[in-house]
């Protein structure tokens, strides 16, 4: 089957610096985050449509929140002090004990896991750590028994060697649609850990595209010119359609509906970046409830789209400065060293999408590495043949797995 791949988000993180041991700090003054349904899922879509914003860059866009957040959950867990405070603000907490933000991301992970023959999900984590550094045996159990890590010794002073034998692990977890994750200049003599986070999805429409039916079409780029591109075409079928300010939306659903495909696309006179502003947490779940079953039909284009983001930008400008600055950051929590001995020095993603008539196939790969110092229609025909912005989504819990936009198929 030749599906809609989703391959977002290769992400590498490098923390680095040197000196001595020193004890453990402890995070001070975090209070128990409420319910998993409303603080989760708020927190999640205050971390996704932060990312969104800062991301988008007037080109293809495609990442996964729900990857980098786990990434960023196990990283959480080794640091202390105001690293610790910035990085759980960065993800949407403002107090919590960290034993229930753990008991969270491990029930929310657990919510994801579909009960539908057509739709396939494998979440994985891996742990790298340098010979001879020794963890805190807290992080360690942590990784273990939450985030049901592997674990494996590698020598980061042979570059080509780790990056091979991770790559390999990320190209067995993500079935090949991500094969590269790590490039040997990514690690430093000094690198001591890696943390790795993959997710897998696949998914078959509901309803899907008739293969006879896809024609070559325009499709209108932003600056005025036209492109024939192979034009998607799904006859009249009732499915959530909402028409909004500037924009209509259709929802596709896979298998039996929990997981959904949301495809956005703005009115004439309006463009995807005014639609991308519109992304907040509250608009999102407004529309969400808007949804009408509606008879239509849809055209949409086979497209692939390939990206790579360099995160410690976006991360700085969300509050998480602290974590990349060497003199600052505290990862006290992870192993006997310092604060400022552990530090991110390098944050990256990688993804590639695919979408086809039968369905999407999805995976990110994300990775840490850590181095010593309107009114409703009767009707409605949804033409996505200008760029357009999509989300597939958990409808349960209301998670975004992946979002993107496609300005040139």
């Amino acid at each position: 089957m030749r599906t809609l791949a989703l391959l977002a988000l290769a992400g590498a993180w490098l923390l680095g610096g040197c000196g001595s041991p020193t004890s453990n700090q402890s995070q001070q003054g975090m209070q128990p985050v409420i319910q998993l349904a409303e603080a989760t899922e708020t927190a999640h879509l205050q971390f996704t449509f932060a990312m969104l914003q800062q991301l988008d860059k007037g080109e293809n866009l495609c990442f996964s929140p729900l990857s980098l957040e786990v990434a960023l959950g196990m990283t959480l867990n080794g640091a202390a002090g105001e690293t610790f405070d910035a990085i759980a603000q960065t993800l949407g907490y403002k107090e919590l004990r960290l034993s229930e933000f753990n008991s969270q991301m491990r029930q929310l992970t657990s919510l994801l896991k579909p009960t539908d023959a057509d739709v396939h999900i494998h979440l994985a984590n891996s742990l790298w750590v340098h010979r001879g550094f020794e963890l805190k045996p807290d992080f360690l159990r942590t990784l273990l028994t939450v985030y049901d890590s592997r674990v494996e010794t590698v020598d980061f002073s042979n570059p080509k060697a780790t990056a091979d034998t991770i790559n390999q692990w990320v190209r067995e977890q993500t079935n090949q649609l991500i094969n590269q994750l790590f490039e040997p200049s990514d690690f430093r003599l000094e690198t001591r850990l890696a943390l790795v986070n993959t997710l897998y999805f696949e998914g078959r429409w509901q309803h899907p595209f008739d293969k006879s039916a896809t024609v070559e079409a325009p499709f209108y780029l932003e600056n005025g010119t036209e492109k024939q591109v192979p034009m998607m075409h799904l006859g009249k079928q009732r499915l959530p359609y909402l028409r909004g300010e500037g924009f209509e939306a259709v929802a596709l659903p896979y298998g039996k509906g929990d997981y959904q495909f949301y495809l956005f696309v703005p009115l004439e006179e309006h463009s995807v970046g005014e639609l991308r502003k519109q992304f907040t947490p509250e608009n999102w779940r407004k529309w969400r409830r808007a949804f009408k079953l509606t008879e239509g039909t849809v055209a949409m284009p086979r497209f692939k789209l390939e990206a790579l983001h360099n995160l410690q930008p976006p991360l700085e400008a969300l509050g998480m400065g602290i974590a990349f600055t060497p003199s600052k950051a505290d990862f006290s929590n992870l192993a006997n060293v310092a604060p400022g001995e552990l530090f991110l020095d390098k944050a990256i993603q990688k993804a590639v999408v695919e979408v086809d008539e039968e369905g999407t196939k999805a995976a990110a790969a994300t990775g840490l590495t850590f181095t010593l110092t309107a009114a409703e229609p009767n009707t409605f025909q949804v033409v996505a043949n200008r760029p357009f912005l999509f989300a597939i989504t958990h409808q349960p819990t209301g998670v975004v797995l992946f979002v993107g936009i496609v300005r040139e198929p």
